[in-house]
C-alpha cells in the first residue's frame, strides 16, 4: 500500500525558491569550446535543479557502435515492481555492466553517474522528464570511453581489464532516497527511491553478474556521483563483506567533496537540505553519520560524512574546483580562490586525512571532474597514483598518500602532465 502525498505536506521547503548559476563555458574550467554539462544536454533549456557541471558524453546516451567497446544495460524491473526501485517518473533503474578479462575477471570498477540534484517541486517535475529522470529512452548497449574506463594499461594501469559497471542516475538525490509516499504535483506523480536503486543494483550485481565472486572492487562517480561514493562507500564494503567472499573494497570518488555553503552563489546547502528532507534521505546516507550529526542533514554533505567513513577512501578532488569557485564561491579574484582552496585543504586535512587509511590526489588545477591522465604529482598521473596507493597504502608511500599539488591560483601548469 502507498501513500500518496501532494507538496502541501512539505510545505515548509516547499516555499523554497532556489536560484542556480550553470558552470560557464571557459577554458579555465577545462571544458572545451561548445561543450555541455550533463543536466545542460539532457534538460534541453529546462531548469532540472542544481547543475553539478559535469560534463555530457554522448557515448553514455547512444547505443554502442561496436560489440568490443559496449556495456550492456540491466533494468531493474523486477525491483521496480516489488520495491519500487524508481527513477523519479517511476521508471525502473538501470545499470550497464561490461565484463572484465584476464586477470581482471573479478575484479570490478563500479561508477555511479553525476548530473546534479533537484531540489524543488518543479525542477524535479522538469527533471523527470529528462534522462536524468526516467529511464525511459536509456540505450541497450553504452560505450563507456576512456580515462577511469580505459581499457589502456597505461593510461589505466590499476583497473584496465576490470569488471566495469556504469550505474545510470535518475533518481535526482545522490542514490540516497527512500520516501515511501509519492508526490503528485501538477498532475505528475513523482517517486524518491535512489537508496532502493541503489540496493536493487547491488543486489543483481551480486546474484546475476558475478560481483559476488568478486576480490578486488573500487567504486567511484564523479561529481554527484563522487557524492555518492562519499555517502554510500561504507554501504558498499558491507554487502559486499556479508557474501562468503570478502573482497578488498576501496572508494574512489571524483570532485565530490562539495563544500557546506550557503552564504553565496546557488545557495546550495538549503537545496540539498531540501532534497534531503523530501527524499528521506536519513536512512540512505552513512549510518554513523547520522548517529553523530545534528541536524541529521549535515550528512547530506561530503565534508560532514568524511570523518565517519571507515572504508579507504582515495578522493580525485581539485583544491580549486570549477564547479564550486563558480557557483558556491561567486568570486573570480585570485585572493578568494586562494583562501577557498586553503579552506578546502584544510577540511581534507582534518576530516579525511586523520584517519591514516585514507590518501587523496588533491591537484590545483581549475576543473571539475576528469583530468585522468592530465595531472601530476609526486611524479606520478592519477592512475598510476591510484595503483600505487591501492597496492601498497597510505602507510606505505612516502607522501603517506597525501598526494598534494598545493600550488597557488592561477596554476596552468598544474593541468598539464
Amino acid at each position: 500500500f502507498k501513500h500518496t502525498s501532494t507538496p502541501s505536506t512539505f510545505n515548509m521547503w516547499s516555499q523554497l525558491t532556489i536560484l542556480v548559476a550553470t558552470v560557464a563555458s571557459t577554458s579555465a574550467h577545462r571544458r572545451l569550446d561548445g561543450q555541455k554539462t550533463i543536466a545542460e544536454a539532457l534538460g534541453g533549456g529546462a531548469y532540472i535543479g542544481i547543475d553539478d557541471g559535469s560534463l555530457f558524453h554522448p557515448e553514455h546516451y547512444q547505443e554502442a557502435t561496436t560489440m568490443d567497446d559496449a556495456a550492456t544495460g540491466y533494468w531493474l524491473t523486477d525491483a521496480a515492481e516489488k520495491d519500487d526501485a524508481k527513477c523519479l517518473d517511476g521508471t525502473p533503474g538501470v545499470y550497464y555492466h561490461q565484463p572484465g578479462s584476464g586477470s581482471g575477471a573479478s575484479k570490478w570498477y563500479i561508477h555511479q553517474q553525476g548530473g546534479g540534484w533537484c531540489e524543488s517541486f518543479d525542477s524535479c517535475l522538469s527533471r523527470s522528464q529528462t534522462q536524468l529522470g526516467s529511464s525511459k529512452d536509456y540505450p541497450k548497449t553504452a560505450a563507456l570511453g576512456g580515462g577511469y574506463f580505459s581499457s589502456d594499461p597505461a593510461v589505466n594501469p590499476l583497473m584496465y581489464n576490470w569488471n566495469k559497471v556504469y550505474m545510470r542516475y535518475c533518481d535526482g538525490n545522490s542514490f540516497s532516497g527512500s520516501n515511501a509516499s509519492v508526490t503528485v504535483y501538477k498532475n505528475t506523480t513523482l517517486h524518491w527511491r535512489g537508496k532502493h536503486i541503489l540496493k536493487a543494483s547491488i543486489d543483481d550485481l551480486l546474484a546475476n553478474r558475478g560481483l559476488d565472486k568478486s576480490t578486488d572492487v573500487v567504486v567511484s562517480g564523479c561529481s554527484a556521483g563522487g557524492l555518492a561514493t562519499f555517502l554510500h562507500c561504507d554501504h558498499w564494503a558491507a554487502r559486499l563483506a556479508a557474501g562468503a567472499v570478502h573482497p578488498k573494497v576501496v572508494c574512489m570518488p571524483d570532485s565530490g567533496f562539495f563544500l557546506d555553503m550557503d552564504d553565496t552563489g546557488p545557495e546550495y546547502h538549503t537545496g540539498m537540505t531540501w532534497a534531503f528532507h523530501q527524499q528521506n534521505s536519513t536512512s540512505g546516507v552513512n549510518d554513523a553519520c547520522i548517529a553523530a550529526e545534528t541536524p541529521t542533514s549535515r550528512c547530506m554533505f561530503a565534508e560532514h560524512t568524511a570523518p565517519h567513513i571507515t572504508t579507504p577512501m582515495f578522493p580525485l578532488q581539485a583544491q580549486y574546483d570549477s564547479w564550486q569557485i563558480n557557483n558556491d564561491l561567486a568570486n573570480n579574484t585570485d585572493v578568494a580562490i586562494n583562501a577557498w582552496g586553503k579552506r578546502l585543504t584544510s577540511l581534507v586535512e582534518e576530516n579525511l586525512l586523520k584517519q591514516p587509511q585514507h590518501g587523496i590526489f588533491l591537484d590545483s588545477c581549475k576543473h571539475h571532474c576528469g583530468e585522468w591522465g592530465n595531472i601530476r604529482i609526486d611524479g606520478d598521473l592519477q592512475g598510476a597514483a591510484l595503483q600505487k596507493w591501492y597496492e601498497h597504502g597510505s602507510a606505505g608511500l612516502p607522501n603517506k598518500g597525501f598526494y598534494n599539488q598545493n600550488k597557488a591560483y592561477p596554476c596552468d601548469s598544474c593541468c598539464k602532465p
